[in-house]
């Protein structure tokens, strides 16, 4: 009888403790996960979409060649100009911030100039500026996660 009314506690106890925990140590919470754009959904990414198309439907009889010229023409010069672009790979505005300096609103600044999260804490960084490296969103100095895209900060 003891060993049960003592079994039942220790579940009773650890049931308590799984449903506090959140509330007790809020540090233990998981990062948000980034999604980043599909390579197709940037502009170089539709550019070289377009220019296959394009061979594509020339090779399948659908584009003469007149129009195939005057199509890979301009399709083409879209493509050089989104890869000679200063930001063809800043596609999310993570990227874009990659070479300001970084910093953890616990643990100061980082060494690594395209981090995300803190290696120590695990918490959102945030540049020279007081942006979310995550999203870009100006994050006031108080505040424990980011108004623009969540993540916990502090």
């Amino acid at each position: 009888m003891i060993i049960e009314v003592l079994a039942i506690g220790f579940v009773g106890a650890a049931l308590l403790w799984l449903v506090l925990q959140p509330l007790v140590l809020p540090s233990l919470a998981l990062p948000v996960e980034i999604d980043l754009p599909d390579p197709e959904e940037t502009p170089r990414g539709q550019a070289l979409l377009a220019l296959k198309e394009i061979e594509f439907d020339r090779a399948t009889g659908k584009l003469s060649d007149e129009d195939y010229t005057s199509l890979n023409a301009k399709y083409s010069a879209v493509a050089i100009a989104a890869l000679d672009a200063p930001d063809a790979m800043a596609s999310t505005p993570a990227a874009a911030h990659s070479g300001t300096a970084r910093r953890c609103l616990a643990h100061g600044t980082r060494a690594e100039s395209d981090a995300l999260f803190c290696p120590e804490c695990g918490a959102g960084l945030v540049d020279a500026a007081g942006d979310c490296v995550t999203c870009g969103t100006v994050v006031p100095a108080d505040a424990a996660y980011c108004p623009g895209c969540g993540v916990r900060l502090r």
